[in-house]
């Protein structure tokens, strides 16, 4: 999903109280605790994205909380501020308070940092929000929330096959989530007949991109593909427009955010992007969390809320399997098939991410539109 934090705020410590129930022979009996840790970018340069991850994880935990005759479990949430660094430091933290796993980080920087350490403690990573490469997916380190590649070769496969389009230029930024995910895209556009005709780098903290806008201008493409974050990715669509582009846009999944369009506002109408969750999905699974969330916090859930609250449930029914133990834990999550989540149903592969499909997004008026599931 997303890098580091460059904010400097200090942290905040959230604890709840859930349940978890249907105990199996190997799983917790009533009144027994476990701890799970929750890290999360909440004072960052992505705050509603950690703020929505934040409120599903609660939302979940309280339902699960409201269950009777079951095992107690205290969530002990925690400020990463998106920094590897911190994040690191909170896990040491954790590992020294015997929780029995963990959910985040949320950005992709602070959980490929956290990651090693979770292996060598054997504490299973829920990483709601992280897309790109991690160390030990599968083994340490699962995701509720949908690889960057995958998502780009959807959108590239929508793009060409079904918008029809054949010339796109690239702008992304210089680390391993933007390279990766522009490469992803652009082989599969190359697959499909497709030709990417301009290719930019720019550099995290970069904040002028007119000569970007203005060479991908001139490279006469049909479209743009943003693979970047929210903070540069709002100022290279703007900057866009204003350079005269009046072609498709197109974005990574990191840039699936309400701080997206809150920040470009009118500039990112039109602009497409992966969507992993989709608010509007007739499923009753789905409805009944969207309502719930909606109800409690006077907003629709996006895809950071859904896939938080999915990590919560996720390792809830882990433990109902296997007990409150790290390493039985992070077992029962290899294990883990068609569980049904808010998200859809998840099966854990072998890297430890989910096998669901991906829908298309549009932005319209301010808010996110599904053209294709």
């Amino acid at each position: 999903m997303m890098r580091d934090s460059r904010s400097l705020a200090l942290g905040a410590v959230l604890v709840a109280t859930l349940v978890v129930t249907g105990c199996g022979p190997t799983g917790l009996r009533a009144q027994e605790s476990v701890t799970f840790g929750v890290l999360v970018p909440l004072t960052s340069g992505v705050p509603s994205a950690a703020r929505a991850a934040q409120q599903g994880a609660q939302l979940a935990a309280d339902e699960v909380g409201g269950e009777r005759s079951a095992p107690t479990v205290s969530l002990l949430v925690e400020d990463d501020r998106g920094s590897p660094e911190v994040a690191s430091r909170l896990f040491a933290q954790f590992a020294e308070r015997d929780v029995s796993a963990v959910v985040g980080p949320l950005t992709d920087l602070a959980a490929a940092a956290v990651a090693p350490a979770a292996e060598r403690a054997g504490i299973a990573l829920v990483t709601p929000g992280a897309t790109g490469t991690i160390p030990y997916s599968g083994s340490s380190v699962f995701r509720t929330s949908l690889p960057a590649q995958s998502q780009a070769r959807v959108l590239a496969e929508y793009v060409v096959r079904v918008r029809r389009l054949k010339t796109i230029t690239v702008i992304h930024e210089g680390n391993d989530y933007g390279t990766m995910t522009a490469m992803a895209f652009a082989q599969r556009v190359a697959d499909l007949g497709g030709e990417i005709v301009g290719t930019r780098i720019y550099r995290d903290g970069d904040t002028d991109f007119t000569r970007y806008a203005t060479g991908a201008v001139g490279d006469g493409a049909e479209a743009v593909f943003i693979a970047g974050y929210p903070d540069e990715g709002a100022r290279i669509i703007v900057t866009l427009r204003e350079r005269g582009f009046r072609g498709l846009m197109i974005g990574s999944d990191a840039l699936y955010s309400r701080d997206l369009v809150e920040w470009a506002r009118d500039a990112a109408h039109g602009l497409l992007l992966p969507a992993a969750f989709v608010a509007g999905d007739p499923l009753p699974r789905v409805q009944e969390f969207v309502g719930r969330y909606t109800r409690r916090y006077g907003q629709t859930p996006d895809h950071f809320a859904a896939q938080a609250y999915d990590a919560v449930k996720v390792l809830a029914f882990a433990v109902r399997r296997s007990g409150r133990s790290a390493q039985a834990i992070r077992g029962a999550l290899q294990g883990v098939r068609r569980f049904p989540g808010a998200t859809g149903e998840i099966t854990f592969d072998r890297f430890g991410a989910p096998d669901r499909p991906v829908a298309v997004a549009q932005v319209k008026a301010g808010a996110f539109e599904v053209v294709r599931r």
